[in-house]
């Protein structure tokens, strides 16, 4: 039986590495991997949205399960049309402060999500991501509601799309509310 030398297999791996160009780009990067949302999952042409019907649904099944929470679901899911219209909604009320009512909020975040292609995809693919990768998370309406590391991805997606927008110090007070508010 030959024995482990970990200092021989560290050299092979250098010794390896040494060889390939330093400018030689991997097979895959990050950038070609689908990590979106299919259409047929999400398409707003089509008026196909799955992850909004699946986040209803369970939400219903929910305000059954526990009744003292139907105001709270109807409030902030199952009152609304889109997903986005109830993400922006649950959003601005929970970074609401004296600096910035809930509806000043809610219109920047309902205008990065009209006005950024991709944005309405990623919240989907974020929420699908959560619920299926956190063990401790067992439906959508969890992530959509709770989870404070969806909702600072979402608002700093919104604070990029204003960055661009040369909007700076806007930016920059949804970063500090992030921060207060999620930490």
């Amino acid at each position: 039986m030959e024995n482990y030398n970990h200092d021989s297999d560290l050299k092979k791996v250098n010794e390896r590495e040494e060889e390939n160009d330093e400018d030689e780009i991997p097979p895959i990067q990050y950038q070609d991997i689908d990590l979106s949302i299919s259409d047929a999952a999400y398409c707003k042409e089509k008026n196909v949205d799955l992850i909004w019907d699946l986040l209803k649904w369970e939400a219903q099944r929910e305000a059954v399960r526990e009744p003292l929470l139907i105001s709270f679901l109807y409030a902030n899911i199952l009152n609304h049309d889109t997903l986005e219209s109830a993400l922006a909604f649950h959003l601005a009320n929970r970074l609401s402060s004296p600096a910035m009512i809930s509806t000043q909020i809610m219109s920047l975040i309902q205008e990065a999500l009209a006005n950024d292609v991709d944005f309405s995809r990623a919240v989907r693919a974020d929420l699908m991501a959560v619920r299926d990768r956190d063990p401790a998370c067992s439906s959508l309406p969890s992530v959509f509601l709770y989870f404070k590391g969806f909702h600072a991805l979402t608002i700093h997606r919104v604070a990029h799309y204003l960055w661009q927008q040369k909007r700076h110090v806007l930016a920059h007070f949804l970063q500090s509310r992030i921060s207060t508010e999620f930490q």
